[in-house]
């Protein structure tokens, strides 16, 4: 792999999920780029995801660095020359301090959030957008691969949105960015599952320059904590959008009871095949 290219970091953030933190693995380790940085965060798991991430590691590689002092390793791939792992097991207050415990270990040009239950849309993601990877822009992000129920996926673009009503960006999933915004900005540890859209905000507000491709970068079910339409949620956007706009308490209040809300009941009434209907004509 040419050293032009950059050095990119993937940070898994894991808690207790041991039946699909492999699935996640198998699609970072499996990139045919190899000047990868993978760094696992788990927040000391009880029910085996810990073990099985240990040994997944010192099956592939070389174990290069322990840390007796906590549940720390750094590792080599056996096969891959530059692809490096780096693993940390130990308690956080949430998920956006495991975040920043990512951020903080790593070392490459870019980073992405590839965290538990997601995966990379193919193997060759990677590959294909270290091209892209200008210095220039902040962020640069592409599209992502929703996975409704067993029956029903849609591909989804993300356009940046930042009015009265909402403030909308990509998904973490698809989304690379500079290492050294997210060691600049990093998240904030109060929200619970709206950390993203507050640290795109500052990012957006201080004329970072963003860019968008029409590569998809990423699959997700909507199985997540952050995907799940909830008084949290609309709250934390609240908290978001007043640090912008002076009266967003009242527009997105207005926004969320007259558009998101109706959809949502409508939603959860209809059947499956009627709602993933609907899903198709809507953007």
């Amino acid at each position: 792999m040419s050293e032009k290219f950059p050095l990119v970091s993937i940070i898994t953030i894991v808690y207790n999920d041991k039946n699909h933190i492999k699935e996640t693995m198998d699609s970072v380790v499996g990139q045919d780029y190899e000047r990868l940085e993978y760094i696992i965060i788990d927040g000391n798991s009880k029910d085996g995801t810990k073990e099985c991430i240990q040994s997944y590691i010192s099956t592939l590689c070389d174990i290069t660095h322990k840390d007796e002092g906590r549940f720390y390793m750094e590792a080599t791939h056996r096969t891959k020359a530059n692809f490096a792992f780096k693993f940390l097991s130990e308690r956080d207050s949430g998920i956006y301090d495991a975040m920043n415990k990512g951020i903080d270990l790593a070392t490459g040009e870019w980073c992405n959030f590839m965290n538990c239950g997601d995966r990379f849309y193919d193997l060759s993601v990677l590959r294909n957008i270290a091209p892209l990877l200008d210095e220039q822009y902040g962020v640069i992000d592409g599209g992502v691969e929703i996975v409704y129920d067993e029956n029903y996926k849609k591909i989804k673009y993300y356009n940046i949105v930042f009015g009265p009503f909402k403030i909308e960006f990509c998904h973490h999933q698809a989304s690379f960015i500079q290492t050294h915004l997210l060691k600049k900005y990093l998240y904030d540890k109060e929200f619970k599952i709206r950390g993203e859209i507050d640290f795109f905000s500052k990012v957006f507000i201080n004329n970072y320059k963003w860019k968008k491709i029409q590569t998809i970068i990423a699959t997700y079910n909507t199985l997540g904590i952050s995907s799940k339409i909830t008084f949290t949620q609309f709250m934390e956007d609240i908290l978001v959008g007043i640090k912008y706009m002076k009266y967003y308490f009242f527009t997105h209040t207005l926004y969320y009871l007259f558009y998101i809300l109706p959809r949502v009941c409508i939603r959860n009434i209809l059947p499956k095949k009627i709602a993933n209907f609907i899903r198709q004509r809507l953007k």
